[in-house]
């Protein structure tokens, strides 16, 4: 399985989470975001070596 698609299915699960009642919200959402800029560091690096 690629990064990538660990990611995703880490922030699947966070979004999960997210949608329920969570004491939790603002690391949740902190990891969320934090998922997101590697996912785009990621797409970004993808398209510098095409």
């Amino acid at each position: 399985m690629s990064r990538s698609e660990v990611l995703r299915v880490g922030r699947e699960k966070l979004m999960k989470q997210l949608s329920g009642p969570n004491e939790n919200r603002a690391k949740l959402l902190t990891a969320l975001i934090d998922i997101d800029d590697e996912m785009e560091e990621i797409r970004r690096n993808e398209k510098r070596n095409d």
